[in-house]
């Protein structure tokens, strides 16, 4: 492990700007809406293409894989988040603005996907899951980092500066992961009767995927409207901003504690069990708590939430083995775009119908309930 200690660091930037990325709309959110009209669904809409081309993209991306390459295939992907929030920049009506996001988008795709493999071929056995933990924490640290900084800074210079912001900290993991990794050659094509998956590994990666896509489309939907139910509420803009942002910094001490729990024999169910139990009730009791209450009960949230989330993050390694891994997840990445891209709009219509954010609250926790079934059905599967 020690000498990935540089990849690692360069894994942790890309994914910490892929968070900033993410997150550009939600902390301009305040300003943009209004500067371009939108309602909470076109704002939803906005948000959710960020995870549109995956839908097309993911499993051509998955079979081609072998012959792009996986460094180069991430670098090409940072490339295109650069550009795409530049393009954001640049817009002056919604259209730019939201092809400005499917770039994004496209990057998006190649990143998530490629560097997953990155992260499964390189690691193995009880490496897997620290290695993992690194990967997962820098995306809820970029997401923190923008919820809690930018708000502010959209208010005073502009709703661009979000998406300046994501674009530097993008060509900085740019230049970290060019310096931390090398180019290497392109694997060399399956042998006969193992590159095509299984039956099994193909209900394994969509069981995988959707759990993924529940787990991650809670995240989404409490970071993008969390904020707007506590301003509703009566709370200031930057304040709701921090409150919401809690419940992403506590991933610091969550992440890595839960992957050292879940390399104990017998650890992973009851971490999942409980945690996401637990995570799900308190999201529901958000809408109904009083504003002081919102701090503690988001950061609460948000540990709970965290210590399963290498367990998740590992599943697709389990699912199918590495000859076949590419492919995999091709099939795992169309069940979590699926999600990704559907559940931000859900949520702003829910906001529109209902004149309020505690709708999109409630389905951040019901995707609770989805993400531990999703899991349940996974292990009985795996245990057959």
């Amino acid at each position: 492990m020690r000498a990935a200690l540089p990849f690692l660091a360069a894994v942790f930037a890309v994914r910490a700007a892929l968070g900033a990325f993410f997150q550009a709309p939600g902390a301009a959110g305040p300003v943009l809406v209004p500067e371009f009209g939108l309602d909470w669904t076109g704002f939803g809409t906005l948000v959710g293409l960020f995870w549109l081309p995956g839908l097309v993209l993911a499993l051509p991306l998955g079979l081609a894989a072998r012959r792009l390459g996986d460094r180069a295939g991430v670098l090409l992907g940072i490339a295109l988040l650069v550009a795409g929030a530049l393009v954001c920049v640049a817009a002056g009506t919604a259209a730019p603005l939201f092809a400005g996001r499917i770039l994004m988008g496209v990057g998006t795709v190649l990143v998530i996907l490629l560097l997953t493999k990155m992260m499964q071929d390189r690691f193995h056995g009880p490496d897997l899951f620290p290695a993992m933990a690194v990967y997962v924490l820098g995306w809820p640290i970029g997401i923190a980092a923008a919820q809690a900084l930018l708000p502010g800074v959209a208010i005073a210079l502009g709703w661009q500066a979000p998406f300046l912001a994501a674009a530097v900290l993008g060509a900085v993991a740019f230049l970290a992961l060019v310096l931390a990794s090398r180019p290497v050659p392109r694997a060399p094509a399956a042998a006969p009767g193992t590159g095509r998956l299984t039956g099994r590994e193909v209900r394994l990666m969509c069981l995988a995927g959707a759990c993924w896509a529940a787990v991650n489309g809670t995240y989404m939907v409490l970071v993008t409207f969390a904020p707007l139910l506590l301003v509703e509420r009566g709370l200031g803009v930057t304040e709701a901003g921090f409150a919401v942002s809690l419940m992403s910094w506590v991933n610091i001490i969550a992440v890595p504690a839960g992957a050292v729990l879940a390399r104990r024999a017998g650890a992973a169910l009851p971490l999942v069990v409980v945690g996401i139990t637990a995570a799900g009730l308190l999201a529901a009791l958000l809408p109904y708590a009083g504003t002081g209450l919102a701090a503690p009960i988001l950061a609460a949230h948000g540990l709970l939430y965290a210590l399963p989330i290498t367990v998740f993050s590992a599943l697709p390694a389990l699912a199918v083995p590495p000859e076949r891994r590419a492919q995999g997840l091709g099939v795992y990445f169309v069940w979590f775009y699926a999600g990704c891209t559907g559940f931000p709009p859900l949520a702003g219509w829910l906001a529109d119908a209902s004149g309020g954010a505690t709708l999109p609250v409630l389905l951040a926790a019901a995707l609770m309930v989805v993400a531990l079934l999703t899991f349940l059905l996974f292990r009985r599967l795996v245990a057959r």
